[in-house]
């Protein structure tokens, strides 16, 4: 055989193995296929067209007169669904959500949110009890804890997998064993909880006690799944410990220097007064005004006597201003005075399948960042629903929590419906191969390969 035909036959083969190689990789890629998981999809939808019924009922005899107009609070709560929604599917249908597995994409978002919570103490709207939570931009008025609760997510997910990708590849590893578990102590614990604890002091300090104890939960669930080892846990704990000692003594000294001579202790009590009066309240009903435990009691009227069926859509009478606040903090509330335990336990239901179908798709998913931020979105959504319902139950005390796709506020509700979409791309594009399918996929003659294997070897 002539050396031109020996180059020919192995230009061939070559070929060959690079066709076999893009044929194999298309099979890896067809094997991790998903579309978006529909029963999560069909839940979301489900949930929010629920919401906005309630809120329309609850909301009708506040809004017509606060407004004149009845549809006033909804007319403005389906503005902020409609662009959520369409936010939601955008993300879950073309984004790939690996493609922000990113470190300066997560470096933009940490400053990013950092600039909006402390624009708040500076730029921001007062509401009730003097809290300053709010930042009006145009038209659009919105809470940066709200933001802060995503980006959290976003932030650790990305950073978690950039961390464990870089010791992988045997950056930031050390020789020494003790000095490498205290370097990976730092990477896992100490910086990440520093940087958040600048977070959970500028929300506090809005103050917003009920959503910096939102994003404390939601950053140590996120630690928790991360499977960070319990010895890397206490030393990080340890080296966490003089920092904030260091951050308190700050406080202590430029509290006075900042509130003309105020101790940082009398500061604390003026600023938290409200929240102290909620716990008094809760602890010790019987001592308490007849003003500080109306909205408990008119709560406790509208849940008991809606019985097992309700009054009726539409129908209920805490909201014709009995209840204050009934379409936000309470509108489980007036959900069970108009639909009764049948309502009610829908809801809960609803929000445990909800649960369930995110968990498994947090499970199923590939990779480090993947599981981490599908789990978050949904402890998130899960975590503000038990908090409000136990509210509305009396569980625990007042927090001016809302229920996810059911209470007023468009920003909360569009942001849950971002971290729904999140989901939605994870359940898509994110997921571990399906083992039925690759072996499907991996039905062809494999002889064949072989010998072009074979053959390709031998003119190599």
């Amino acid at each position: 055989m002539a050396v031109s035909d020996f180059a020919k036959a192995r230009a061939e083969i070559e070929q060959r193995e690079v066709a076999l190689k893009n044929e194999n990789a298309l099979r890896q890629q067809l094997a991790q296929y998903r579309r978006m998981n529909l029963s999560f999809l069909i839940l979301s939808f489900v949930l929010v067209s629920f919401g906005l019924i309630m809120l329309f009922s609850a909301s009708l005899s506040s809004a017509y007169a606060d407004a004149g107009d009845p549809l006033y609070y909804v007319r403005r709560q389906f503005i902020f669904t409609l662009a959520g929604l369409l936010a939601m599917l955008g993300i879950g249908q073309f984004l790939d959500v690996r493609l922000l597995n990113n470190f300066s994409f997560m470096l933009i978002a940490y400053a990013l949110t950092t600039l909006l919570l402390a624009a708040v103490m500076f730029a921001g709207t007062e509401g009730e009890y003097g809290a300053v939570r709010w930042l009006k931009l145009g038209p659009i008025t919105f809470q940066p804890s709200e933001f802060a609760k995503i980006s959290v997510i976003y932030c650790l997910s990305s950073y978690f997998s950039f961390v464990r990708k870089m010791r992988a590849g045997g950056v930031w590893v050390l020789n020494d064993k003790v000095k490498d578990q205290r370097l990976e102590a730092r990477l896992m614990i100490t910086y990440p909880a520093l940087a958040l604890g600048l977070w959970l002091v500028l929300i506090v300090f809005q103050p917003h006690l009920s959503g910096a104890v939102i994003v404390f939960l939601l950053s140590l669930s996120i630690f928790f799944v991360a499977r960070i080892p319990l010895k890397i846990w206490l030393s990080g704990l340890l080296q966490l410990l003089p920092w904030f000692l260091i951050c308190v003594l700050l406080l202590v000294i430029a509290v006075p220097l900042a509130r003309d001579g105020q101790s940082f202790f009398d500061f604390i009590g003026e600023k938290f007064q409200h929240v102290s009066q909620r716990f008094d309240t809760f602890n010790k009903p019987d001592e308490a005004s007849a003003d500080q435990i109306h909205q408990v009691k008119q709560s406790r009227y509208a849940l008991g006597s809606g019985g097992l069926t309700g009054k009726g859509l539409g129908m209920g009478l805490q909201k014709s201003g009995f209840l204050p606040m009934v379409y936000n903090d309470y509108i489980l509330s007036s959900i069970g005075e108009e639909l009764g335990f049948i309502g009610t336990s829908a809801i809960l239901l609803l929000f445990m399948a909800y649960f369930l179908v995110g968990a498994g798709i947090a499970l199923n998913a590939s990779g480090i960042f993947a599981p981490l931020l599908s789990w978050g979105a949904i402890f998130l959504i899960t975590l503000q629903a038990l908090l409000n319902i136990a509210v509305a139950a009396e569980i625990i005390p007042s927090t001016g929590i809302s229920l996810p796709f059911f209470s007023y506020g468009g920003s909360a509700n569009f942001f849950f419906l971002i971290a729904v979409g999140m989901i939605l791309s994870v359940s898509r594009c994110a997921q571990r191969e399906d083992p039925v399918l690759r072996q499907l996929l991996k039905r062809r003659d494999p002889q064949g390969h072989s010998d072009e294997r074979k053959s390709a070897a031998g003119f190599k």
